[in-house]
């Protein structure tokens, strides 16, 4: 009976043991920039990279322009805000600290959609994608439905097959077509919309390809609403919610996948302007802005 006592306690007390080990485990989620680790008991330090675990007696070195974000294995995000050197120790206090909040959950979507695309974007050739061509299909990405401000440009860009004639562009009101015109080329700009929305506030845009053989066929349909608050307040409203990311590149991208998810497609590309000129060789940046740009069309 006492034997069987005590391999109960030891196998509690192995159980508390190993789960107190495993959460010590920190995860690099993600890292650029100038980011070394010293390890306890060696001699060098070494670049740390994307995936590798550290320990609570690592102590690690941020440069200025340095990102690190690590997790524990609860996936419990943290954005190591710090710079200089910082503790294994350090991190896993800030992970512990860090709460449930909008910040977890973007910076999550944001990792999560970029590691399920790193083996097709490391095949792909660098630069932007979309660039017009003609191939054997017509083919043009653009959001089912798009939420505008009065005052917003709204490029439309597609690319023509070997048979496009032109490109039949059409936008109404659910009962009167508004305008209706045929371009040729690979770009629509509509520089005017606030004068359609003085008559409806939804409006639908369809996109029809003329093809050689006479026929006409519907490509795309968009409900594009005019926003039913002013962007000044809708911009407070994000900067507020964002206001704890301190690191420029995850605090913008958090802000454009906002804007993003509530199909304010046009605010976001204007933010990943911002990141590309700010920050033209950093992977996050760039991987983020292309699959933007597959997502959604725009660029």
């Amino acid at each position: 009976m006492k034997s069987a006592h005590k391999t109960i306690i030891t196998a509690i007390l192995l159980s508390i043991f190993s789960s107190a080990v495993f959460a010590q485990k920190i995860k690099v989620e993600w890292v650029s920039g100038d980011v070394t680790v010293y390890k306890k008991g060696t001699t060098i330090t070494s670049k740390v990279k994307k995936y590798e675990n550290l320990e609570p007696t690592d102590r690690l070195f941020l440069g200025d322009k340095a990102l690190l974000v690590v997790s524990d294995y609860s996936q419990k995000y943290f954005e190591v805000k710090k710079k200089g050197y910082v503790t294994g120790k350090e991190l896993i206090e800030g992970i512990t600290k860090s709460t449930d909040s909008e910040y977890q959950r973007y910076i999550a979507y944001i990792l999560k959609e970029i590691k399920s695309h790193e083996p097709e974007m490391n095949k792909k050739e660098k630069g932007i994608p979309g660039a017009p061509s003609r191939g054997d299909e017509f083919s043009i990405i653009i959001p089912d439905t798009l939420n505008l401000f009065s005052d917003e440009q709204l490029p439309i860009r597609w690319s023509s097959s070997i048979n496009t004639e032109t490109v039949n562009i059409q936008l109404s009101t659910d009962k009167v077509i508004l305008l209706d015109i045929d371009v040729t080329g690979d770009l629509f700009w509509f520089n005017n919309l606030s004068t359609y929305f003085f008559i409806k506030k939804t409006l639908f845009l369809k996109i029809y390809e003329r093809v050689t053989d006479g026929n006409k066929v519907l490509k795309s349909v968009t409900v594009i609403n005019m926003s039913s608050i002013k962007q000044a307040e809708a911009k407070k409203n994000i900067n507020e919610e964002f206001k704890d990311i301190e690191d420029p590149r995850l605090n913008l991208i958090a802000k454009a996948t906002k804007w993003e998810i509530n199909h304010f497609y046009l605010n976001a590309l204007d933010i990943y302007k911002i990141l590309l000129l700010d920050y033209p060789e950093d992977e996050l940046v760039k991987a983020s802005y292309n699959l933007f740009c597959e997502r959604t069309g725009f660029q």
